[in-house]
């Protein structure tokens, strides 16, 4: 018997004559809960014996449908790409909060309330996120601040179906880990001195020297298979300024998110999207988006308490910098035909997944190390003063041997 029904065979043995204390005993139930229904039957009825909502009568924490329909428009007007301000736009919660405040809306409603918002006007997909595949502990380098961190991932090769025919170019991508600042230029190689030319000119003097640079295995960067301890000159570049420079693990480009992401946005959302005249053409326009990128796009990566979104550019140079010196050049180090950089004391980290043969490799060289890192993450790093290698496991020194590299 349903609580309806309990209460509306108390009223009707009531009207029928019995007593109000027989009839509590006989439902096993009290005074006061009969004298209650009761009352809401004298008011209203049968009706009066059902449940009331419970739903608070003023919700002062609802967003206003004015806001509401604010939030659906603007999301609308991003995604349609229509105007230049709004061509190389994301589309996401992060977003939409971002133009909010930069419209000065005041309490503007935050990033989680504008996600549901567009999930019940089914303008996202509901989607659950995968779960994380990695549960080995990894030895990711911190990234508290800008300039921690720089990930650089070249892209590549490219075409271009223009005015002077087919042109293959590459694009050589850099990115700050914390404040997602970009700076990326186009080049018809991926040489290491053309990376090299790339951090000099456009990296360090825009963004300052980072603490790490953090890359993935290319050959243009480690140097010479045939020559493995003769770094290339990349790393005795970051060497020289005091950098140390991480390779991760090799076949694990997630392993740089942050520039595998930014790649992503490069090719879907400039390169895809537009018809390039040339190869001079897509330099130019590439300024525009990576000015808006750094700019005016913001990222949830970046969002500060309560106030919103921030973009790249606000959080990276709200910190000090170190920027490189405007008299630094290559050509200081040009003897006859070629560039020699001498090495400098530093740290050169390679982070490895010790598979079954216990082998770690680096520079191409295969190492062995102990048993017991079977299956794990470790970071070898080769220190240039001292000369040897050290390899940690979660922050533990495990084991150290000789190691000289070629001057």
């Amino acid at each position: 018997m349903t609580d309806y029904e309990t209460r509306l065979q108390a009223i009707k043995r009531y009207l029928a004559g019995e007593k109000p204390v027989d009839i509590c005993y006989g439902l096993n139930r009290s005074k006061a809960w009969f004298f209650k229904w009761l009352k809401r039957y004298h008011e209203n009825g049968e009706a009066g014996l059902k449940d009331e909502s419970r739903r608070p009568l003023n919700c002062p924490n609802k967003t206003k449908p004015d806001t509401e329909k604010l939030i659906i428009n603007t999301r609308k007007r991003l995604a349609a790409h229509a105007t230049k301000e709004t061509f190389y736009a994301p589309i996401g919660a992060d977003s939409i909060s971002w133009e909010l405040e930069k419209l000065g809306i005041d309490k503007a409603p935050s990033i989680r309330t504008i996600d549901r918002i567009l999930k019940r006007n089914g303008l996202v997909d509901n989607g659950l996120k995968p779960k994380t595949k990695y549960k080995i502990p990894y030895p990711a380098p911190d990234t508290n601040a800008p300039n921690d961190v720089h990930q650089l991932d070249p892209v590549g090769p490219r075409y271009i179906k223009g005015t002077n025919g087919v042109e293959k170019l590459f694009s050589i991508n850099l990115v700050d880990s914390f404040s997602r600042m970009a700076v990326a230029r186009q080049y018809e190689d991926t040489r290491n001195l053309t990376i090299a030319e790339f951090l000099i000119k456009d990296v360090w003097p825009k963004l300052g020297l980072s603490k790490i640079l953090q890359v993935d295995n290319m050959l243009s960067i480690k140097g010479s298979n045939m020559y493995p301890r003769s770094p290339g000159m990349v790393i005795r570049l970051c060497l020289l300024l005091g950098i140390e420079v991480v390779f991760i693990p090799i076949r694990e480009p997630q392993r740089n998110g942050a520039i595998e992401s930014f790649n992503n946005t490069f090719d879907k959302m400039f390169f895809q999207r537009h018809d390039f005249l040339n190869f001079e053409h897509l330099k130019q326009e590439y300024l525009v988006f990576e000015d808006y990128y750094c700019n005016n796009r913001p990222h949830s990566k970046l969002t500060v308490s309560k106030q919103g979104a921030r973009v790249p550019a606000l959080v990276h140079m709200n910190h000090e910098l170190k920027m490189l010196s405007s008299n630094f050049s290559l050509n200081d180090f040009k003897t006859k035909n070629q560039i020699k950089i001498p090495l400098a004391e530093g740290r050169i980290s390679f982070i490895r997944f010790i598979g079954k043969n216990c082998k770690l490799d680096i520079f191409s060289e295969k190492l062995i190390v102990p048993e017991s890192l079977k299956y794990c993450y470790v970071k070898a790093t080769i220190l240039t003063r001292e000369n040897i290698l050290q390899i940690c496991h979660e922050n533990v020194v495990v084991q150290e041997s000789p190691y000289k590299l070629m001057d």
